[in-house]
Parts: C-alpha cells; structure tokens; sequence
C-alpha cells in the first residue's frame, strides 16, 4: 500500500539513491510555515523499482524505500519493518556522513538482523559534509597558479571577446548554495524520527556510525524531551570547523541510555582504543549514571550485507543497557503507584 506522510508523490529515480542531492536555501532557516509544505515523503517497494545491480543485492524485495524532500534537498531511507505482530521498538540508524554511497552497505546487516528480531528499522541517508576550505598553506600555491592560468589565457580571451561581442551574460544560473550541515542533518533526523514516532514504537533507539555521533549527540541534547536511547559504533571526532566537540556533548544527556561500541584496532583510526577511553573518562566525569563502554572483540573487517558477531553483540547490548533497564524502570513506577493506592488515608487504621 502506497503512504504519503505528507502530500507530495513522485517516482524514485533510485539509481542515484546513494548519492543526489540537490540542496538549496529553502532549508536554510527554520520553516515559519506548515510542516506539510516542507516534508514530503514517498513510500514504494524495493522489487519494484529500478535499482542497479549492486542495491538489487544489498536490498531485500521486503525493503520499503522512502524518498524524501525538504526543500530542495532529495535523499532516501531503508525501512524494514520487524517480523513479529507488535515491534520491540524502533531503530533509527545513522551513517557516518563521510562514507559517501557506501552508507548501504554499513547499515545493511544490522537493519536487517535487528528488524528480523523484532525491531522496526529505518536507515537514514546523510547529507552530504560541508565543503571544507584550502588549507591557508595552500593558498599562495593556488593564487600563483591561477594568476599564470590567467596570463596564459589572457590573448585567448581576448580574441573570444571580440567574435563573440553581445553573448557576455550567461543564461545558466548558479546553484543555489548548500544549508549548513548541521541544519541539514537535524531536518533529516526530524523527518526520520516523525516516522518512527507515527508509529507509536517504544522505545526508539539511535544507531550513530563513526563521524554522525557527535552530531546524533548534539541533536539528542535538544531532543530531551523524547527520552531517546543512544548506541554508538565506532564513534569518530568530525573534523569539520563546526562540528561539535565529544567534550562539549556529555553534560546534557544524563537521562539519555548510551551504549559506545568500539573496535581497536580500526584500520584508518589508530586513536580508536585513546579517544574510547577519553569518552569514557568525559562521561564519567559528568556523572552520566546510563553510559555503557564496550570494546568489539576481533578485528574490524569492513561491512558486509551479513556480520553475525556483531549483530549479535549489539542486539545483546540493547537488550542489558537498555530494554532491561527500561523493564525495570517501567516496574518500578508500578510498584509505587500500587502502593500509592493501598495507601491508607492518615488517621485511618490498617486492615
């Protein structure tokens, strides 16, 4: 069955699925109008569309795909729904933003295993990083070799001005530029949690990968009120000028469950074993009472559409960092609302 989330269909041209993007200024400052003008969602099944060959092996024929937009911007997510009647929850799962197309396949195995434990899963497509600049090292070098490109080109240019007199002004039009990414990334988070939420799933838990934790993190201290839980996977500092810093990110999610996985070795990332254990250090210091460490036995291999161990290790660790607590939580309020009941008013004598 077709949905729409809010208004707007359209077909997905899904062979560019990892990567379009054509982002504009229409995202750039927060909507003063109806959220149904802004987010348009389509639904359509994986089997039917017309996928390339590597996303016909990596997605089921059971995947839903949904196209989204906001704005100019155009990107997908893979929802898998769970294979019970009532879902233990919702999972959103996040990419690291600097992995460009292959966001798919580091999501595929644990989108797929968790949704086949119960869970209701739905991985994000990020937006693409902000465009850093050169170096200031760097900028003597450029300016030297565009002014000899320029005197190089100059007689050309010359010659082209005067057969070509009177066709000076272009008829293309600049593209408009990109939102700040950190605008971009909190809309698409909004967009995937408000179909998460549709659903009335608790609780819902957020799988960051690599550099979108420190973003996930930042989004979740303005989202309090959401009582969302937290899983990290190889949790990566954003290197980028305004990317929010780990030690800046603890002190407002001491209600929040966090479990930080983590291997070392990381092929790419020899600080991987010192920054957990800086992390772990920061969290304690803030007195986060729900923060849970763990290292990832054996070496990381990549991603792969199927990765037992660590599917296992991660459903496991949700299970004790997360739903048991919650249970006991949940139990607890109960307990004292049971009493709170059979309380005796004062003055009166106890059966």
């Amino acid at each position: 069955m077709k949905t729409s989330l809010l208004l707007l269909a359209f077909a997905i041209p899904l062979a560019t699925q990892a990567s379009e993007e054509t982002e504009g200024t229409a995202s750039a400052a927060a909507p003063s109008f109806d959220m149904a003008e802004l987010y348009n969602v389509e639904r359509s099944s994986a089997g039917n569309l017309p996928l390339d060959s590597k996303l016909r092996q990596l997605l089921p024929a059971d995947t839903v795909v949904l196209t989204m937009e906001i704005g100019e911007q155009r990107f997908h997510a893979l929802r898998q729904e769970a294979d019970r009647e009532e879902p233990v929850g919702g999972l959103l799962l996040v990419p690291d933003p600097a992995i460009g197309t292959a966001w798919v396949q580091q999501v595929e195995a644990l989108r797929f295993d968790l949704a086949q434990k119960g869970w209701l899963t739905l991985a994000l497509e990020p937006p693409q990083p902000d465009e850093q600049p050169l170096p200031e090292r760097t900028l003597p070098v450029m300016q030297s070799f565009a002014s000899g490109a320029a005197s190089a080109a100059e007689p050309a240019a010359n010659e082209a001005e005067e057969t070509n007199t009177g066709n000076s002004v272009s008829d293309e039009q600049p593209e408009a530029p990109l939102a700040p990414f950190a605008e971009r990334f909190a809309e698409r988070m909004d967009l995937a949690l408000e179909q998460l939420t549709a659903d009335s799933l608790e609780p819902v838990v957020v799988i960051a990968f690599g550099r979108a934790t420190p973003w996930v993190m930042d989004y979740l201290n303005q989202q309090a009120e959401q009582r969302l839980s937290l899983v990290m996977i190889d949790p990566i500092p954003d290197q980028s000028a305004d990317a929010p810093l780990f030690t800046t990110l603890w002190a407002g999610l001491d209600e929040t469950r966090i479990v930080d996985i983590y291997h070392s070795p990381l092929p790419g990332y020899p600080q991987a074993a010192p920054d957990a254990r800086i992390r772990k250090g920061q969290a304690r210091r803030e007195g986060l009472p729900n923060y849970l460490q763990v290292r990832a036995a054996g070496p990381f291999t990549g991603w792969h559409d199927e990765m037992p161990w660590l599917t296992a290790k991660v459903r496991g660790l949700i299970q004790s960092g997360i739903l048991a607590p919650i249970a006991e939580e949940k139990e607890k309020e109960q307990q004292e609302a049971q009493a709170a009941q059979t309380q005796n008013p004062p003055g009166m004598p106890r059966n």
